[in-house]
């Protein structure tokens, strides 16, 4: 059953040139609302995919350049809107543990000041706040998944910053009075991801014969829930249109998980196949850029599955599709 809001409605969303923010923008375009992208375009970014979504979409989406560690003026984002979708972050672990006090800025004070703007010139908007599924830090044994309400336990920089960012949520939410959802989501893939993401990175290396280093623990490859970025899509809309805020009769949290969980060494697997090379491969109990790594990241998305969502591609038919692209 299609049951899609088809009204429109005024978007703002940080983080439009980003990887999965430039998805979340042309799907919410493709529905018939409008768009206003804030984001700065630094190495993360695409002004390239910017451009594109101004020339498919020149009467319902426009770009506005933002650093948000700095307050956003309401010169510079006029009119109101209904929805305020917050991506933008900072979010390469690594990068993390080279740099953590861009981490802090980009992320925490970075929310803060959109949620400062919300409560000043948009407080009738609904929010929501695109955190992950690393706040909540490795999952014990091989079953384990946490719901929305577990303990945060992050265990790197960028984890810490994204579980900061989000504790602001409920504070900004009870205090003011601001309509906020957060939801968690788990590892994301499709086209136009950052070269320093896993499945690009490992594209590349098999591509170029390159051997490829797979962090284990006890010469047990870690895990993940691969989602398809086209089912970030679909669960940003449910959660915002279909689904409850912080401090409502229904909860205000949601986990977005696929249902498939994947070795990293699976992974790479099924990408050499797909491009017909070998695959050279060597298990790492310790690498000097990821000090320690977290072996495997679980959540339960039985609340946002509630609302009717449910993830559609497989990871054999989304590798093929980001090949291809």
């Amino acid at each position: 059953m299609d049951d899609r809001i088809t009204s429109q409605f005024r978007v703002l969303l940080t983080g439009g040139a980003g990887f999965i923010g430039q998805h979340v923008a042309r799907h919410f375009l493709s529905l018939g609302h409008e768009v206003t992208s804030l984001d700065r375009i630094d190495e993360a970014g695409s002004l390239d995919a910017i451009a594109v979504l101004v020339a498919d979409y020149p009467d319902t989406f426009r770009h506005v350049w933002h650093d948000l560690k700095a307050p956003i003026h309401p010169r510079h984002v006029t009119g109101k809107y209904s929805h305020v979708i917050h991506i933008a972050a900072a979010s390469h672990v690594d990068r993390s543990v080279r740099d953590p006090m861009s981490f802090v800025a980009d992320n925490v004070t970075g929310t803060a000041h959109l949620l400062e703007w919300v409560r000043s010139y948009q407080p009738q908007a609904r929010v929501l706040y695109f955190s992950t599924d690393e706040v909540f830090g490795p999952a014990d044994g091989a079953t384990h998944e946490f719901d929305e309400y577990s303990p945060h336990n992050p265990n790197n920089p960028y984890a810490a910053s994204k579980s900061a960012a989000e504790q602001l949520c409920p504070a900004w939410a009870n205090t003011y009075g601001l309509q906020i959802a957060v939801s968690h989501c788990t590892n994301v893939y499709g086209r136009g991801q950052h070269s320093e993401k896993f499945i690009p990175l490992v594209s590349e290396k098999i591509r170029r014969g390159e051997l490829v280093q797979i962090h284990a623990r006890d010469g047990v490859p870690s895990s993940r829930y691969y989602l398809h970025v086209s089912d970030v899509c679909t669960a940003v809309e449910a959660i915002l249109f279909r689904g409850g805020v912080i401090g409502s009769a229904v909860t205000g949290k949601y986990n977005i998980s696929a249902d498939e969980e994947f070795s990293n060494l699976e992974v790479a697997k099924a990408v050499a196949a797909l491009i017909g090379k070998t695959l050279r491969y060597e298990l790492v109990e310790f690498v000097a850029n990821r000090p320690k790594h977290d072996q495997r990241y679980a959540v339960s998305s039985n609340r946002l599955k509630a609302l009717g969502w449910a993830p559609q591609v497989k990871l054999h038919d989304g590798l093929v599709d980001y090949l291809e692209g």
